[in-house]
């Protein structure tokens, strides 16, 4: 990811630029990539969240709140060989896929134990 385009995603998260205006300034810092390969941020017509809950013996241990506008534009920042989970790749397309189509509900449910401890990692969207 070039340092430009990493400026425009803190300044979007940190509120100091609208959507608008961060989807013009990575147009403009990617002039030669046509429209048909960038995965376009939809206009966001509702308050929806990616919601990430990873709990830990019935007690949560983070709750993240992502809104969707947000996590399109993170998701398509980050370099796709950095997407692996236990060596297995994660394809981001499809989850931008599913956030584009308007899907709602649970993406991701892991059920694991280590140490004798029960986790959960919950992704989803509403």
């Amino acid at each position: 990811m070039s340092e430009e385009k990493r400026m425009i995603l803190e300044m979007l998260r940190d509120g100091k630029i609208s959507l608008e205006e961060a989807e013009e300034l990575l147009e403009k810092a990617n002039p030669g990539e046509s429209s048909a390969n960038t995965h376009r941020i939809k206009k966001p017509n509702s308050k929806r969240f990616l919601r990430v809950r990873v709990t830990e013996e019935d007690k949560v241990k983070a709750n993240i709140n992502i809104p969707i506008a947000l996590a399109e534009v993170g998701l398509n920042l980050i370099p796709k060989d950095k997407l692996k989970v236990d060596g297995k790749q994660i394809n981001m397309d499809q989850i931008l896929k599913l956030i584009e189509e308007g899907t709602e509900g649970e993406l991701v449910n892991i059920d694991a134990e280590d140490e004798g401890k029960n986790y959960k990692v919950n992704i989803f969207i509403d």
